[in-house]
């Protein structure tokens, strides 16, 4: 899965208290990450400030030097004020959000156990520690905290997308789809799509899209998948993976023109990948420009000799053309790789009796 997304704390909610001017508090709350760092900094140093206020000061300068690409420091800033304010959860998720975009996942997860902890309703907390436990293959658990913060938040677009995605990793295509379809269908009304787009992400998620065609691709509704991939492009034209999967959905259905097309702009967008290759071969092998496939399936081998289908299609398109010595050759290269794939065992039959004939 992508890296771990930080959701940074609110501190316009938080009610500090201390000699720090108003001025400052405001400051160091909101705006650049310079200008916080310099205002947080002064209220920090500020003798007269208490524990809680300080700690709400560290944790807005260590969200900017997180923003600034200084997790160093920012790790430094987050880890006292959960010292001086152990009972203020932000401390807790801004630094649970920071071991995330650092990979480790493990503090990361005790992070936001202490943040749920303290607030056991925190919906951001349990869909990040779902995400994490997700990224650590620990389904069951990523679903439970999906569940939880589904249950305080039922129109939480976000989760409900994560929740679908892991349905569809462990197997349940149709409870990855009923996940999607919630996730989809909220409007611009719900918060969350709002904070979906304060994050970076559409509001209309294009992964649900993307991650439901996968799931009515596994269940042969290919045209449903189509239609998806379809939105999801619309979200993000040049992304090589829907065009992969709107293309392979067209191959199913055996619209190898179409398919033809997407494995193009896939290749176009990206030329050294081999999947784009070896797909955009396969469908000229099966309408039968052998020539094509013959040179799409040489530079995907080249990229990648590990995949047998790769030799076994490039071997049915030499028997095609007439060579059955390098078909047999490919063919005995997938069973390497494959022993026992039954295609390259019948076709290399055809094979050998074609050259002993």
């Amino acid at each position: 899965m992508l890296p771990l997304k930080a959701l940074v704390p609110a501190f316009l909610a938080l009610h500090p208290h201390g000699p720090a001017s108003p001025l400052d508090w405001k400051a160091c709350r909101q705006g650049a990450p310079d200008r916080v760092i310099i205002a947080c900094t002064s209220i920090v140093d500020l003798s007269g400030v208490n524990d809680a206020a300080r700690a709400v000061a560290l944790i807005a300068r260590g969200s900017a030097y997180a923003a600034k690409k200084q997790p160093a420091r920012a790790l430094e800033d987050l880890r006292q004020a959960t010292l001086l304010d152990p009972r203020n959860p932000d401390g807790f998720y801004a630094l649970a959000g920071l071991y995330g975009r650092q990979g480790d996942l493990e503090q990361a997860i005790l992070a936001y156990d202490s943040v749920i902890r303290l607030n056991p309703k925190h919906v951001l907390a349990l869909t990040s520690r779902g995400y994490a436990r997700a990224s650590r293959r620990e389904f069951d658990l990523a679903i439970a905290d999906y569940d939880r913060a589904l249950k305080f938040n039922p129109r939480h677009a976000e989760a409900l997308r994560l929740r679908g995605a892991v349905h569809g990793l462990m197997g349940d295509d149709a409870g990855a789809i009923a996940d999607f379809d919630q996730a989809i269908g909220l409007n611009g009304r719900d918060w969350s799509a709002f904070f979906n787009r304060a994050i970076g992400l559409n509001g209309r998620d294009w992964s649900a899209f993307f991650n439901r065609a996968i799931a009515k691709d596994h269940r042969r509704d290919y045209s449903g998948a189509v239609a998806d991939y379809d939105a999801a492009l619309r979200l993000r034209p040049n992304n090589v993976a829907a065009l992969l999967g709107r293309g392979a959905a067209h191959h199913h259905m055996g619209a190898l023109d179409k398919a033809i097309a997407d494995y193009s702009l896939a290749v176009g967008l990206a030329p050294d990948n081999a999947q784009a290759l070896y797909n955009r071969g396969t469908a000229y092998a099966n309408a039968d420009d052998v020539e094509r496939a013959i040179a799409d399936l040489d530079r995907a081998i080249g990229l990648d000799g590990s995949n047998a289908l790769a030799f076994l299609n490039r071997a049915g398109a030499y028997r095609k053309r007439g060579d059955f010595e390098r078909a047999l050759a490919d063919y005995d290269r997938a069973l390497q790789l494959k022993p026992g794939l039954p295609q390259a065992i019948a076709g290399r039959k055809l094979a050998l009796e074609r050259l002993r004939n």
